[in-house]
């Protein structure tokens, strides 16, 4: 390499390793890839998905800043809802004050700049010990912190998927930690209390994957050596300090998935060819489509054979890289591993396996900068010129890939439905606060008139009452009019105030979903069906209800108390190290001393102090944990299992017109009966409805399919699907009940004539066969299925 070359090279490694260039650097990438969304701060964003989930950070926002409240409740929403306990919410995220000082919709972008920095950073921080090249870090980590998916989520109102990109600090820390650094503790804790709090319902349970494979890969790393304990102590010591750093958010989120369960179904699968479109196809400059969602430039892929030829560093990457397409492909993979992940808990909830392509993308960006590393090392030691111009290359089209990985999350910004005509965002109203009917999909108008919106677009089921109205001339009312008065005093989303003068015992209604965290200051709390409401003794009482939940309380103390270990264990560790200095400061030893007290201490003591001590620190959160939930009894608030037509799924009997089947399976299911209308109704759907029993466990893989073969000629319909009324798998549905499960086919473009239903189950996430069954006779079914009724389609009428 010649001398310019070589003082090149030194300057650009310098400038890699300065935070403070490196930093300017990913700061300016970032405004340039952000310049769409900062240059339209603060407008409405109109997609339906963004309606809703930043009707959360405003419902937050207007909390923290109008009433000085922290945003336990979310009175806006749903009827009301427990905000820390909704999985999709990011208000109890320190970006919340971001939103607080510049309002929840100017908030957005700048959060997303600064997201795309760290996720740069964080990559060249971790891909500089693996790849050993600080240059070559410097160069991917672009590649990876402007994936395209980070612009996709922005674009639709998924903000809180940005989270995906602090994965390369999850990682980073598991490494500090594995060496026994406080540091590595405090990073993988704090990094997951965060993106908990961001409502990171894909980020968060992917990130502990990940974290698990790194802690295995550092393991694996240590394997006969004496720092092979002290990683084990570390690894340990963090793990329990995370899950107590995190309680202020998984204890209300643990709470409301056991109450109301977010069930997923179906079996999502793309082709490799579709998965390939998705990371290497440039995004359309507009509009929603699949290619280019998670775009990744080619560049990356084309340097990965560089480091599999030349490096044993790329061993791990590329396993891990072909273990996240091959999650990626779901279902369409076989075998697939996403439908094995879906049977361990939590990761039953994923519904788009295709979302491993991003950290796929990160391992992908790790393997380009080994590459460039090992050309640079060859480039610098051989004197054959072909080295030094594949690495002057490999750069080249590296820095070149930057503008084109640039260009692809402009476009990807440019889908967002920005409101850009005056007003970009909905005039405020003052005025009391009101349940409206609303509107699940236009949730971003509501707030700014203080209404709020009973009509309910989560992807859980929240419990809700039936007696929530929208039309009511008070929100807080006695339930017998003529017991006497309620008068609102004053009113803020955690606390109501209100004046009652009762001639007889009562009870006040507050027009918003009850909770157990309510609490009064005069009578008690009940649920009047799902309904809030205060049983009040006669007289004249000022009722002052505030919003006082268990797990948001009781996580809050867990979490803090963790934070307070962690700070002790750190204090403990520097004057522990404070004092080692000082006694070597004094004794001078000689070299072979020296080596004998760094064998003694290794790295576990010297760079590393999580060991027993602060194993035994990280324990007392967790059992200050324990007897919380012992002590500190809540009852439950559930909601009520409903089909998608709003109709019970358990039902006491059958309806008159139900026809009786009584068909049993080889396992422990019944097909009860059925309900199959003559005809489609005016709108040409046809409503059709199974009666189910379910009389002991049924494997996760068990599921419906409906066939609908209809008239000669025309080609046959389905109506699969996995769970019943869309609530319950076969194997968690209640037991020895009736079960009524309702959904509806849409006959707009099917040939006229006569119509079956085909009834029966199959391994719908397994191998896909059918269950075998017996007809009320006790004969096997023919084919496994029954005919549970038929109706027939009208012809068309001529135009």
């Amino acid at each position: 390499m010649t001398p310019p070359s070589r003082r090149l090279l030194r300057t650009a490694h310098r400038l890699a390793t300065l935070p403070g260039p490196r930093l300017a650097l990913f700061g300016v990438l970032a405004l340039i890839a952000c310049w769409h969304p900062l240059t339209r701060a603060g407008a409405l964003n109109d997609f339906r998905d963004s309606h809703l989930l930043h009707s959360y950070e405003d419902a937050g926002t207007r909390t923290l800043t109008r009433y000085g409240q922290l945003p336990l409740w979310n009175p806006w929403s749903c009827g009301g809802q427990y905000a820390l306990g909704s999985p999709q919410t990011r208000v109890a995220s320190p970006t919340l004050l971001v939103s607080a000082a510049l309002g929840a919709r100017r908030a957005e972008p700048v959060v997303l700049w600064a997201f795309l920095v760290l996720g740069m950073e964080g990559f060249f921080r971790y891909a500089r010990r693996r790849a050993g090249s600080a240059l070559g870090a410097l160069a991917a980590a672009p590649l990876f912190g402007l994936t395209g998916f980070t612009a996709l989520s922005w674009a639709i109102g998924w903000l809180n998927f940005a989270g995906f990109l602090l994965l390369p600090w999850l990682l980073l820390g598991t490494q500090w930690a594995a060496r026994g650094k406080v540091s590595g503790a405090v990073l993988v804790a704090g990094i997951f209390a965060f993106l908990l709090g961001f409502g990171g319902t894909y980020p968060v349970p992917m990130g502990a994957l990940f974290v698990a494979l790194e802690a295995g890969r550092t393991l694996y790393g240590m394997r006969g050596t004496s720092r092979w304990r002290t990683a084990l102590w570390g690894l340990g010591t963090t793990a329990l300090f995370t899950l107590a750093a995190c309680a202020y958010r998984l204890w209300p989120l643990v709470e409301t998935m056991r109450s109301s369960p977010r069930v997923m179904a179906g079996t999502p699968g793309q082709s490799i060819q579709t998965l390939a479109r998705m990371m290497l196809e440039l995004p359309a400059p507009s509009g929603h489509s699949n290619p280019g969602n998670f775009f990744l430039v080619a560049v990356a892929l084309a340097l990965v054979p560089v480091a599999v030829v030349l490096s044993r560093r790329s061993r791990y990457p590329v396993v891990v890289a072909a273990l996240c397409v091959w999650m990626a492909a779901g279902y369409a993979a076989k075998p697939s591993l996403f439908a094995g992940l879906r049977t361990l808990p939590i990761y039953g909830t994923f519904r788009y396996p295709e979302r491993f392509l991003v950290p796929a993308g990160l391992f992908i960006a790790e393997l380009a900068a080994v590459a460039i590393a090992v050309l640079l090392v060859r480039a610098k030691r051989s004197p054959s010129p072909r080295w030094k111009w594949g690495a002057a290359l490999a750069c080249a089209l590296v820095v070149a890939g930057w503008g084109v990985q640039v260009h692809a999350f402009t476009r990807l910004t440019h889908w967002a439905t920005l409101l850009v005509e005056p007003p970009p965002t909905p005039p405020e109203s003052e005025q009391p606060f009101a349940q409206a009917r609303g509107n699940r999909w236009a949730q971003g108008y509501f707030l700014a008139i203080n209404r709020g919106s009973i009509a309910c677009g989560e992807a859980w089921p929240v419990p809700m009452s039936d007696r929530l109205r929208g039309d009511l001339p008070q929100e807080e009312y006695l339930e017998e009019a003529s017991s006497g008065t309620a008068r609102r005093v004053e009113w803020t989303p955690n606390r109501v105030e209100v004046d009652v003068a009762a001639a007889r015992p009562t009870v006040l209604l507050v027009n918003q979903n009850w909770h157990p965290g309510w609490k009064a200051s005069v009578g008690e709390v009940v649920s009047r069906d799902g309904l809030l409401g205060v049983q009040l003794p006669a007289g004249e009482h000022r009722v002052v209800l505030r919003f006082l939940p268990r797990s948001g309380i009781g996580g809050a103390v867990v979490s803090a108390l963790a934070w307070v270990g962690l700070g002790f264990v750190a204090w403990r560790a520097r004057a522990r190290g404070g004092r080692q200095t000082q006694d070597a400061r004094g004794a001078a030893p000689s070299g072979g001393e020296k080596a004998d007290a760094r064998a003694a201490t290794g790295p576990g003591v010297r760079s590393g102090q999580l060991g027993p001590e602060a194993l035994m620190v990280a324990s007392v959160p967790l059992f200050v944990w324990a007897a919380l939930l012992t002590a500190w009894h809540e009852p439950v608030a559930r909601a009520v299992p409903r089909n998608p037509d709003g109709s019970p799924i358990q039902v006491a009997s059958l309806p008159p017109n139900a026809r009786r089947l009584d068909v049993r399976f080889d396992v422990p299911v019944e097909l009860v009966a059925a309900e199959v209308p003559g005809a489609p109704d005016a709108d040409g759907f046809v409503h059709l409805t199974l009666y189910w029993r379910v009389t002991g466990p049924v494997p996760r893989s068990a599921g419906v399919f409906v066939h609908l073969p209809g008239p000669e000629g025309s080609q046959r319909k389905n109506a699969d699907h996995a769970v019943l009324g869309g609530t319950f798998f076969f194997h968690e549905a209640p037991r020895d009940t009736l079960l009524r499960d309702a959904f509806a086919v849409s006959t707009k473009d099917w040939e006229a004539g006569e119509w079956k239903e085909l009834v029966g189950l199959w391994h719908a996430s397994g191998d896909g066969s059918r269950i075998s069954a017996q007809g009320s006779d006790g004969k096997p079914l023919q084919e496994s299925r029954v005919e549970a009724g038929a109706f027939t389609v009208p012809p068309k009428p001529k135009p």
